[in-house]
C-alpha cells in the first residue's frame, strides 16, 4: 500500500514478479489480514473528491517546495479532519471488494493503523483531531458482533472510545490479555515545524502510550499467520 495513491499491491508467494493491484481509498497507512483472509485496510483521506484533492495539493508541493513543506500538509491536514473524514476498505481474498466497503462512521475521522482481535472484530486508531478516538468495527464473522450488526458497522459508540489521554495516534495492538495498546504519535503540530515558542516546543510529540484494559477478545502472539485466540 502506499499514502501516494488509492491502490494496495500484492506479491504472489509463488512468483514474486507477478503483481496484482487493487483499488482501496485514498492515502492509505494500516492494513491487517483478518483469519478468513479478508483484508483490511485504513484510508485517511477516505474516498471522495475532497480526499483526491489533499493527495493532489500533496503532490504539488512535494514537487514545488520539497518533502518539509509537502510533510507539514499532510500532517497538518489529517489533523484538522472531523469525524467520518476517513473511511475503512475491506476486500475478500480475491481482491474483490467485500459487500458495504468502504466503511465510513463518526469515528474515523482519520483512520490509521488496524489490529484484529480474538473474534475477527477489527480495532482502528485515528490521527485526526487533538482527541482522537479508536474504534471497534464488527468483522467479517458477525455471529461474534452484536445482534443485528453487519460487517463493517461501528460496535463502539458513535464517536468512539475517548478520553485516557488520547491524542494523534499511529500504531493499535491487542495482547493476550485482551488489552488494547494505543501509540500517542504527535501532539501540537505547528510546534513540530518552524520555531515555535520555548514553553510549547516539547508538545510536539505525541505524550505516550494509552491501555485500554480488557477490552478486546485476546490473541495469540507472536502474530505470523492469521490472527488466532490463544
Amino acid at each position: 500500500m502506499s499514502n501516494g495513491n488509492d491502490k494496495v499491491t500484492r506479491f504472489l508467494a509463488a512468483d514474486p514478479s507477478k503483481v496484482e493491484t487493487f483499488k482501496t481509498g485514498i492515502n492509505n497507512s494500516g492494513l491487517n489480514i483478518d483469519s478468513q483472509g479478508n483484508v483490511w485496510v485504513t484510508n485517511r483521506f477516505g474516498t471522495g473528491l475532497l480526499g483526491m484533492a489533499h493527495l493532489v495539493d500533496m503532490a504539488v508541493r512535494l514537487k514545488l517546495d520539497g518533502v518539509t513543506s509537502a510533510a507539514y500538509f499532510l500532517t497538518k491536514t489529517m489533523s484538522e479532519q472531523k469525524r467520518g473524514s476517513g473511511s475503512v476498505t475491506l476486500l475478500k481474498p480475491d481482491g474483490t471488494p467485500f459487500p458495504g466497503s468502504p466503511f465510513k462512521g463518526a469515528g474515523l475521522p482519520g483512520p490509521w493503523a488496524v489490529a484484529v482481535d480474538g473474534n475477527d472484530n477489527v480495532w482502528i486508531s485515528n490521527f485526526a483531531m487533538p482527541s482522537s478516538p479508536i474504534v471497534q468495527l464488527c468483522g467479517a464473522r458477525t455471529e461474534n458482533c452484536p445482534p443485528g450488526f453487519k460487517t463493517g458497522d461501528q460496535i463502539s459508540p458513535p464517536g468512539g472510545y475517548v478520553g485516557g489521554g488520547l491524542q494523534m495516534q499511529v500504531d493499535i495492538n491487542i495482547d493476550p490479555a485482551g488489552d488494547v495498546w494505543v501509540t500517542n504519535n504527535w501532539q501540537d503540530v505547528d510546534t513540530c515545524y518552524g520555531q515555535p515558542p520555548e514553553a510549547l516546543s516539547t508538545r510536539c510529540g505525541g505524550q505516550g502510550v494509552v491501555v485500554f484494559y480488557g477490552m478486546a477478545k485476546p490473541v495469540r502472539v507472536p502474530q505470523i499467520g492469521p490472527v488466532r485466540q490463544p
